[in-house]
């Protein structure tokens, strides 16, 4: 359920995506985010987040997933996306049958949001230049 998503290749080694992964959570920590990493079999997946509760209620939180894994050549493949995460599906329904004025504050979150996803990219090719040997 994306509305924005980046899909790009990273030219680095991936080995340096858990380098990478906390270079992003750094900077979004850092900016008030909360940041929920988890690293299943093959890849590094990161949740974050920003609003409180009444924000949740409406549907109106900032979410972007970011998934990295290694590509078939040694690189990193990289895909951030703003999203509803399961736990806004539910408040943006009602949101949208029975507060519809609302729903303009929710496409203005979501244009506000649309640069998290180019931001994470930034910050993921920043570590991976930073870690490379000449």
């Amino acid at each position: 359920m994306g509305a924005f998503t980046t899909k790009k290749t990273l030219y680095g080694n991936c080995s340096q995506i858990p380098v990478v992964a906390e270079q992003i959570r750094q900077a979004f920590v850092s900016e008030g985010f909360d940041v929920r990493m988890e690293n299943p079999v093959h890849e590094q997946v990161i949740y974050i987040s920003k609003g409180g509760l009444f924000k949740a209620a409406l549907g109106l939180r900032s979410a972007l997933k970011i998934t990295m894994k290694p590509s078939t050549d040694g690189n990193i493949d990289f895909k951030a996306g703003i999203s509803i995460f399961k736990q806004q599906l539910v408040p943006t329904m009602i949101t949208m049958w029975v507060f519809s004025p609302i729903v303009i504050a929710q496409i203005w979150g979501m244009i506000k949001q649309s640069k998290l996803d180019e931001k994470a990219v930034a910050i993921a090719e920043r570590a991976l230049y930073q870690t490379r040997t000449f």
